[in-house]
């Protein structure tokens, strides 16, 4: 794996932010895997899930998780700061301009539309991230029921995940002796 350094990881990671403001996850996948090839899609998933179980936004705890792979401490607050920083400042002068103009129908329109592409851009990235599991069945079964519990069921998600790691635990250890397709 190439090393880099704290200014190269904050130089990545503002482009990231900067390029998928509102919905970095898609842009963080494609840059990271497809075309810096710096992280697997195994890598990406599981840094993904780190980020997903500690507190604070899911790309940002991924971002920190890869920068303190390659660079430490100094890596993981350069890749913070390099998600942070310039999305802070255009959302603070992107408010402030669009403060009074956020009555209008066509602006209305304008952010619904781009809550749709949003929307695209998040369904595409999963399906991209469910591809290793379509291979095995168990995996997309329980990948499955717990998206049918949170978001069809409304169940509560700290619920739903107590629940399903027993039994996601059970499956890899069954995958990994060779008892399951």
């Amino acid at each position: 794996m190439q090393r880099l350094t704290p200014l190269a990881l904050f130089l990545l990671w503002m482009t990231i932010a900067v390029q998928g403001f509102g919905g970095t996850l898609p842009f963080a996948r494609r840059e990271l895997i497809d075309r810096r090839r710096l992280l697997s899609e195994a890598e990406f998933a599981e840094l993904l899930a780190l980020g997903q179980i500690l507190p604070g936004p899911n790309v940002i705890n991924l971002a920190a998780a890869m920068g303190d792979r390659h660079a430490g401490w100094a890596g993981a607050a350069a890749c913070v700061a390099g998600m942070v920083v310039v999305p802070m400042l255009i959302a603070m002068t992107l408010a402030t301009m669009i403060g009074a103009a956020a009555t209008l129908p066509e602006v209305q329109s304008a952010l619904l539309g781009m809550a749709a592409a949003a929307a695209g851009l998040l369904i595409g990235t999963a399906w991209r991230m469910a591809r290793p599991m379509r291979r095995r069945t168990p995996s997309l079964v329980v990948a499955t029921a717990i998206f049918v519990a949170i978001a069809v069921l409304r169940l509560p998600l700290a619920l739903v995940l107590l629940a399903a790691l027993p039994v996601t635990l059970a499956l890899h250890g069954a995958l990994r002796r060779g008892g399951l397709p």
